[in-house]
């Protein structure tokens, strides 16, 4: 009764909203840096690859009342950070080129440090690391395998008693006019390989969303997630979805779209699909999905037949929500006036109430990540449940937040408080 009885006062408040915009992250990068394309989130810190006076880096930055401020830098040496991603209580990095895969970060009292070297287990067949997942105890590494046609493997390290160690090598039976491992994902137990076909080659039966979970020895294939005529070139997943992009026409199609699987156990049902008409996919570049709480972000190019050169410009960034049954698009980000990045949108992530956008290919490859707000992004902000209503379930959000920052934060003005409140208010019953 109290709750109604609030509720009635003050909905003839009018709301109010303050943010918005797409802001850069400083300080700007240096030249070679393509800042935005090593980019991820663990709930209030952010992590971006960078070069600073011609060493790699990676620069940290912590949400906070003023927004995203940098904490610290990390230098890495003289192979750049191509991708990162968190796990648990770690940072992994895949390195550009050929060597070690990779390096860990783990924190600690005076910051992040690197702890460890990602071993290659075999110089003469591992190279070309280009992809980074993580999930709760164990780093990813995707990277070319010298005895099979196509890039076609992923590396799998975890954190033992004797320090990080290589324990697998995933790969598939086959890689006749297959792309596999051409991006992956990881969350909690389980590890998404996604695999397409080769464009004009015959054959290549081998594409879908390969799905692996932690078994008691190694990690096992669970099943593979297929749909449409090929499947796979991008996927996504947290601990309760996964997402691949799809295509009724073909690897490079005119016909592309978002399908989703929700997981229960070890099974997978299907749970929906975005598709628009004039959608293309990046054929260069794999990161732009993240998918989190219910809510997915990722990059578009406004043209049939998606970015096909490193100069296309047309590139558009979109988030999703899940209300009700349905799927529904938030609001389209472009890239602001002055910038003309080529690589807008090539990774997409969200935290901290946030949606960081990186367009590493910016000036040179400068490359630059945008921050705005994620709450004023999505179809129907206020919906924190993704039921389709707002009502007292979100209410509770909002309260059991309050005074803090993130996804509760709907106005942008980095504290949840009685502003926030006003607009779920406002937006009160079935989303529109």
């Amino acid at each position: 009764m109290m709750i109604c009885s609030f509720i009635l006062t003050i909905t003839c408040l009018s709301m109010v909203f303050t943010g918005g915009g797409l802001i850069p992250l400083e300080p700007v990068a240096e030249t070679g840096s393509y800042a935005g394309q090593a980019l991820d989130v663990l709930g209030n810190t952010a992590v971006v690859g960078h070069k600073i006076d011609d060493v790699y880096a990676l620069r940290f930055y912590e949400h906070t009342l003023k927004g995203w401020n940098p904490t610290e830098v990390v230098e890495i040496g003289s192979r750049r950070g191509i991708s990162v991603a968190f796990g648990a209580d770690f940072l992994g990095v895949a390195l550009s080129g050929s060597g070690n895969a990779g390096v860990v970060l783990e924190p600690s009292k005076s910051g992040w440090v690197v702890t460890a070297d990602l071993l290659n287990p075999d110089p003469s067949r591992f190279n070309s690391f280009s992809l980074a997942a993580a999930s709760d105890g164990a780093i990813f590494i995707a990277c070319n395998d010298s005895k099979q046609q196509y890039r076609d493997a992923v590396l799998v390290f975890e954190r033992g008693g004797g320090g990080w160690q290589f324990v697998q090598t995933i790969a598939p039976w086959s890689a006749s006019c297959t792309l596999f491992a051409e991006d992956i994902d990881a969350a909690g137990d389980m590890l998404v390989v996604g695999a397409t076909r080769v464009l004009g080659c015959s054959g290549g039966n081998v594409h879908g969303a390969y799905v692996y979970i932690r078994g008691e020895e190694n990690w096992e294939l669970s099943t593979t997630l297929q749909d449409g005529d090929t499947n796979g070139k991008w996927v996504a997943c947290d601990s309760n979805m996964v997402v691949s992009w799809c295509s009724i026409t073909g690897p490079n199609s005119t016909f592309d779209y978002l399908e989703m699987w929700n997981r229960n156990g070890s099974s997978f049902v299907s749970a929906g699909s975005i598709y628009s008409g004039d959608w293309g996919f990046d054929i260069y570049f794999a990161e732009g999905m993240h998918i989190d709480d219910g809510i997915l972000s990722f990059g578009t190019c406004d043209s049939f037949w998606g970015c096909q050169t490193n100069t296309t410009t047309n590139r558009t960034v979109y988030t999703a929500q899940r209300l009700g049954n349905y799927w529904r698009l938030g609001t389209p980000l472009t890239i602001p006036t002055g910038y003309s990045s080529s690589g807008f949108g090539r990774n997409t992530k969200m935290a901290g109430g946030s949606l960081l956008i990186g367009a590493p290919a910016y000036s040179s490859s400068r490359g630059v990540v945008f921050q705005t707000t994620l709450a004023q992004t999505l179809p129907c902000p206020a919906d924190f449940n993704s039921d389709g209503n707002v009502d007292v379930a979100d209410i509770l959000r909002i309260i059991s937040n309050w005074g803090g920052i993130g996804r509760e934060d709907i106005n942008g003005d980095s504290l949840v408080n009685v502003t926030d409140l006003l607009t779920l208010v406002d937006a009160w019953g079935e989303c529109e």
